[in-house]
C-alpha cells in the first residue's frame, strides 16, 4: 500500500471514500490511516475536496449519486457536508455583491424667480450705508471692517488649529509605525535566534545513541512543530509587502498567531484558501481565544505538508450561536522553503 504516498493515486482515496474498493483494500487502508500520518492527512484532504465538490455541484453522475447513497448513509458525514455547504457560503458572502450602477441625478426644471428692483439685489450693508446720515456712514463702514476682520481672523484661527491637529496625528501615525517597524524588527531576531537553538538541539539529539534520545512521543511531536507563532494582522486597504514565512523540511505543523480588532465569537474556524484558484485548500477545527494575551488572537496550526512556495491567504469566521458564520478578517502569507 505504500503506493498510497503517491500523488499520482488520490482517486485511490476517493473510491474508498465513496466504498467503492473491494473488501482486502479497504480494510488494508483502514489499518494504514490509523498508522500512517501521511496517509491520514492526504485522506482528510480527499475527503474535503469530496465534499466541497458534492456542496459546489461539481459532483455528478455515478460518483454523486455513491456520495448521496453511501457517503450520506452517515448522520456524522451528513453534519460534516452541512457544515460544508455553510462555511462555503459564508466565505462566498465575504466577497460582498458587486457594486450598484451610480444613480443619475433627475433633471431640475428651473422656475422663474419674481421681478425685484435694483435696489433691492444690494447687499444689507449697502442698503445700511446708502440710508445713513455720513457720521453715521462712516460708523457703519468701521462696524463692517471690523465684523470682516473679525471673520477673517477666526477663519485663521480655525485653519491653524486644523493645521495643528493634522500634524499632531501625523506625529502620532509615524511613532506607531516606528514601534511596529520595532516589533517586527524584535520579532525577527527572535525567530532566528530560535531556529538557530533548535537546530543546535538536532543536532546534539543526533550524536547521542539511541539509548539516550528521548522515547516520549509527545516531546517528538513538539519538536516537528514550529516553536514560535508566526503573527498576522487582517488585512486593510493599505498596499504593502506580504508577511514572508521560511520553512526548514524538519517541519511537521505551521502554528499561526492570527490577531482579532475584537472578540465577538465564542468559537471561530479558519480556512486556507489559494488566492490563484480560489480554492480552499484546508479546514481547522473549532478554535477559540488565546488565553493570556495582551490582545485578542486566535492560534491556528497548518500541516505543513499541504503548503508550497506560493501567496496563502487565511480566512477567519466566527461561529454564531445559530450556526451561521461571520466573516472576521482575511490574513495574508507568503511561504518559502529554505
Amino acid at each position: 500500500m505504500s503506493s498510497v504516498h503517491e500523488s499520482g493515486h488520490d482517486d485511490l482515496l476517493v473510491r474508498y471514500l465513496l466504498g467503492l474498493l473491494p473488501a482486502e483494500e479497504t480494510e488494508r487502508l483502514d489499518e494504514l490511516t490509523m498508522v500512517d500520518d501521511e496517509v491520514a492527512s492526504r485522506l482528510r484532504v480527499a475527503e474535503d475536496e469530496l465534499v466541497d465538490a458534492y456542496v459546489s455541484g461539481a459532483l455528478s453522475g455515478e460518483r454523486r449519486q455513491r456520495f448521496e447513497v453511501f457517503y450520506l448513509s452517515s448522520p456524522r458525514r451528513r453534519e460534516r457536508v452541512r457544515f460544508a455547504g455553510s462555511f462555503l457560503r459564508a466565505i462566498d458572502r465575504a466577497a460582498g455583491p458587486p457594486d450598484a450602477p451610480a444613480q443619475r441625478d433627475p433633471i431640475r426644471v428651473p422656475v422663474a424667480e419674481p421681478a425685484v428692483d435694483a435696489a433691492s439685489r444690494r447687499p444689507w450693508y449697502a442698503r445700511i450705508v446708502l440710508r445713513a446720515s455720513p457720521a453715521r456712514t462712516l460708523v457703519a463702514v468701521a462696524a463692517v471692517l471690523l465684523l470682516a476682520s473679525g471673520a477673517v481672523l477666526v477663519e485663521e484661527m480655525r485653519v491653524r488649529n486644523l493645521s495643528r491637529a493634522s500634524q499632531q496625528e501625523r506625529a502620532a501615525l509615524e511613532r506607531r509605525t516606528q514601534e511596529l517597524e520595532q516589533r517586527l524588527r524584535d520579532q525577527e531576531a527572535s525567530s532566528d535566534a530560535t531556529s538557530k537553538e533548535l537546530d543546535r538541539v538536532r543536532a546534539s539529539l543526533a550524536q547521542q545513541s539511541p539509548a539516550d534520545r528521548p522515547a516520549d512521543a509527545a516531546a517528538r511531536e513538539s519538536q516537528r512543530i514550529s516553536p514560535i507563532a508566526f503573527v498576522l494582522f487582517p488585512q486593510t486597504r493599505a498596499v504593502g509587502p506580504l508577511p514572508t514565512l521560511s520553512l526548514s523540511s524538519g517541519v511537521d505543523r505551521v502554528r499561526f498567531e492570527l490577531r482579532l480588532e475584537s472578540d465577538d465569537f465564542p468559537r471561530y474556524h479558519a480556512a486556507l484558501k489559494d488566492p490563484a484558484t480560489n480554492r480552499v485548500v484546508w479546514r481547522s477545527g473549532p478554535l477559540r481565544r488565546m488565553s493570556g494575551a495582551d490582545r485578542p488572537a486566535v492560534s491556528v496550526a497548518v500541516p505543513a505538508t499541504l503548503l508550497r512556495p506560493q501567496h496563502y491567504s487565511l480566512e477567519l469566521l466566527g461561529l454564531r450561536p445559530d450556526g451561521t458564520f461571520d466573516v472576521v478578517g482575511s490574513y495574508a502569507v507568503q511561504i518559502l522553503f529554505n
